[in-house]
């Protein structure tokens, strides 16, 4: 958040850049078509909220320690299953996913406990812990504390089925006004004047047991959770937790948001100052989004399908870098522009640098393309208008973290996020889009291998 000064994106987590390439990949899981199989979920919560003095992420104006909590900061894992094919989703309240090889010993743990894959979602409140820099006090606790969630949902699983819903949410706006091909940013519209690309959209999936009793919400929408700015110094999730916080109380079951594509959206009411009523205001926009959520839930029935699956994939997609660095003016520049920070996060990057994709596909209708980084709306609406899936969403904040991903023309329109701060390729948004339409379609086996000629056979409409 910020002009160009607001350097935060390296400051904060240029021990993190260093050790991205050290993270395994998950490899792809077996799909299951097989109506005895049976599709199974469980979901557990691990309270992580840092003790007091411990530093906060998220804003630039001076050093801010945690001295209160305005919501408790949570792990929440939700483990799905299939025949033999498992998954752990954990979404997590920080600005940020923990350091690679973080994850990669907890992917360890959780392999050895029969979960197969482990999915990292950040909700990217700026009210949470740093998490980049190694050997702060809270870093084992909170690692141990995610692994005991998912253990504890996979003990929780049961026969299950899902149901998909829809609700309008009207609490974000798109900060980057382009005029004339330029980006002005306008980082707080209070008056909510109309803005574009935006998806107002959210997802509401109900997974719930056989009994007909509910397990869980997932819900998945795409706004910044900083409604709460600088001058807070207690933790919290922002809107995101009051509205789980409400839905769970009208559920009576846990409600795992995952954050969408919002490099690019803010909240209408962005950085409200405690004095001007930062958290009632952040409570109210968060009360708006979970009743907009709990009006889709209700009229969503969940179903079984003979067509049970639970398939992942995530590898390396190579991106490449925006900036020539073996070029000395454009690196005298960069250091001029990031101080010594630099040479931690950026310097020892190469022209073929690959981020992580990961991509879900379940009953082969449902799909999430996991990004890791801050990502432009407009790859949201063109995932959801082109997946071969009725059902496709994009999560950013994922499993690494990349700065932002603009597409081409915000790119040469400049501006916050359009050309500070990202170092991925130009078109590396576009590159991962398309990688995840194909991903979604092949995972869900909609481009089988040729068998005979009748397969490019050609059907006319019929009179």
């Amino acid at each position: 958040m910020g002009t160009v000064s607001r350097r935060l994106f390296l400051k904060q987590t240029a021990a993190m850049g260093a050790a991205t390439m050290v993270q395994a990949s998950a490899r792809a899981v077996g799909v299951v078509e097989n109506a005895d199989s049976e599709f199974r979920a469980g979901v557990a919560v691990r309270e992580i909220t840092p003790p007091m003095g411990a530093p906060l992420w998220g804003y630039s104006e001076g050093v801010r320690l945690a001295d209160g909590v305005h919501d408790p900061l949570l792990a929440q894992a939700l483990v799905l299953q299939c025949g033999t094919s498992s998954v752990a989703a954990v979404a997590l309240d920080l600005g940020r996913v923990p350091r690679p090889e973080v994850c990669a010993r907890i992917r360890e743990r959780a392999q050895a406990a029969g979960v197969q894959n482990v999915i990292f979602c950040a909700s990217h409140t700026h009210s949470a812990p740093f998490m980049e820099l190694p050997g702060l006090p809270y870093l084992d606790a909170i690692e141990n504390s995610i692994f005991e969630a998912i253990l504890e949902a996979v003990g929780a699983m049961r026969p299950a089925r899902i149901g998909i819903g829809y609700a309008e949410i009207d609490i974000a706006h798109n900060r980057r006004v382009i005029r004339d091909g330029k980006c002005y940013m306008r980082w707080r519209n209070a008056k909510r004047l109309p803005t574009s690309p935006l998806d107002k959209e959210a997802a509401v999936i109900r997974i719930d047991a056989m009994s007909g009793e509910p397990i869980v919400a997932l819900v998945h929408y795409a706004c910044h959770p900083v409604i709460l700015g600088p001058d807070s110094t207690g933790c919290s999730a922002d809107w995101p937790g009051e509205m789980r916080r409400l839905v769970k109380e009208a559920t009576g079951v846990e409600c795992v948001f995952l954050q969408g594509a919002c490099g690019d959206i803010n909240p209408y009411l962005d950085k409200t100052p405690l004095s001007e009523g930062g958290l009632e205001s952040m409570r109210a926009e968060g009360a708006k989004a979970a009743e907009a959520v709990m009006a889709a839930w209700k009229a969503i029935v969940p179903v079984d399908t003979p067509r049970r699956s639970v398939v992942y994939e995530e590898d390396k997609v190579s991106v490449g870098l925006r900036w020539d660095i073996a070029d000395p003016a454009q690196v005298a520049i960069l250091k001029k522009v990031y101080g010594p920070m630099y040479d931690l996060y950026i310097g020892h990057l190469t022209p073929d640098f690959a981020v992580p994709l990961g991509v879900l596909v379940l009953h082969q209708t449902l799909a999430f393309a996991f990004w890791p980084g801050e990502i432009f709306v407009q790859f949201q609406r063109s995932l959801k208008a082109q997946s071969p899936l009725p059902h496709a969403f994009l999560c950013g904040f994922a499993n690494e973290y990349h700065a932002y991903f603009p597409t081409v023309s915000d790119a040469a329109a400049g501006g916050y996020g359009g050309i500070t701060p990202t170092y991925v390729g130009l078109g590396a948004g576009e590159k991962l889009l398309a990688e995840s339409l194909v991903r979604i379609g092949r995972l869900a086996g909609k481009f089988p291998a040729l068998q005979s000629e009748d397969d490019l056979a050609v059907q006319d409409l019929p009179a």
